[in-house]
């Protein structure tokens, strides 16, 4: 497992970059390629990216949790769980808009102005949640 760590940790970096670059340019790309079409491409990048770093972030808090002592609340115990639970709350918000998208189409986004929200809001956090975590895998600090 351990020799998958930077890979993948490289991966999560990779789509954050490129789903945060992405997500500012893409009002100025309209007129010269299908952005919807490159967004459902992302998104499966971006699914791909948020099981390892769920999976990541689970084990390095499950780790952490273990090695807790006297319930004291420290950096490493606070960043691990922040780190966790922002992974999960992402994997449900992006799961449930992806999910929508698959059901009833890209059709379903007009005038959907939460989904656009949700959205906006994953597209933003992604790159900062696992950007971070990729960073963590790539840089070995998950056992810090």
């Amino acid at each position: 497992m351990e020799g998958l760590r930077k890979p993948v940790g490289l991966y999560l970096l990779g789509v954050a970059i490129v789903v945060a670059v992405f997500f500012i340019i893409n009002t100025f790309l309209e007129d010269s390629i299908d952005v919807p079409q490159v967004w459902l491409v992302l998104d499966v990048l971006m699914l791909i990216a948020l099981v390892p770093a769920l999976i990541f972030n689970y084990m390095r808090k499950r780790e952490v949790d273990r090695e807790d002592s006297a319930g004291s609340v420290t950096i490493r115990y606070l960043s691990a769980n922040v780190a966790f639970f922002l992974t999960a709350a992402l994997m449900i918000l992006f799961l449930h808009n992806w999910f929508v998208i698959l059901a009833q189409g890209s059709d379903s986004l007009d005038g959907n102005h939460s989904a656009w929200i949700i959205w906006a809001v994953v597209d933003t956090m992604l790159p900062l949640v696992v950007g971070t975590t990729g960073c963590r895998m790539w840089c070995g600090a998950g056992k810090d």
